[in-house]
């Protein structure tokens, strides 16, 4: 939708807040305000999904095999996972794995983090709904917080997560789970600026 797109279904919105004021007793200026504000939530909400799937695209044609493409997801797959772990992953993950699917990252982005002595934790796998269920569950009980979802691991085992959530439109950081010291550690503050960094690892 265009600059001029989203003007014209502004304008439509505010023609229709005719009466000075309303029935629930906010006035013209406070109704267009709350109209500004859900447009602007509304888009920001859509440009980072959109963005978060070009970022994934951008990470398999990057750190994959091309002969292996990334492994499909399914909504159910992942609202049963959700389900299970009684949570709502992030939205801009959800869009991304369910638009590209679950890549499977070779040693090459590894190398690359090292041979470039990076501060980055590599990612060696992205979990399936049914192993983010398992592997959380079964590193709940080795230490892993109760308030964390894995979804990815690194090349040691460590963990990617998600901080549990009942808001299904909510952006929520990634955090990195060390099994060996139980540490845990914000990396990114979203699902998407994670892949994005990990896209600027390669060379220009």
């Amino acid at each position: 939708m265009s600059g001029n797109d989203h003007s014209s279904s502004l304008s439509w919105l505010y023609a229709s807040l005719k009466p000075a004021t309303h029935s629930d007793g906010t006035s013209d200026a406070e109704q267009r305000n709350l109209v500004v504000s859900w447009h602007s939530t509304l888009l920001k909400s859509n440009l980072g999904r959109y963005v978060g799937k070009m970022n994934l695209s951008r990470f398999t044609a990057l750190w994959t095999h091309p002969d292996y493409s990334p492994d499909p997801v399914s909504k159910v797959e992942l609202e049963s996972a959700e389900d299970r772990l009684d949570t709502r992953l992030p939205a801009d993950y959800r869009a991304a794995v369910l638009e590209v699917g679950l890549p499977r990252p070779t040693i090459a982005l590894l190398d690359a983090i090292v041979d470039r002595e990076l501060d980055l934790r590599d990612v060696s796998e992205f979990l399936s709904p049914v192993e983010i269920v398992s592997v959380t569950e079964d590193w709940r009980d080795l230490g892993l917080p109760e308030e964390l979802v894995a979804f990815a691991t690194d090349c040691m085992g460590n963990l990617f997560c998600f901080p549990t959530t009942a808001d299904a439109g909510a952006s929520v950081p990634v955090v990195f789970f060390d099994h060996d010291d139980r540490t845990v550690d914000v990396i990114a503050p979203s699902f998407t600026r994670w892949i994005e960094e990990l896209c600027r690892v390669a060379p220009n």
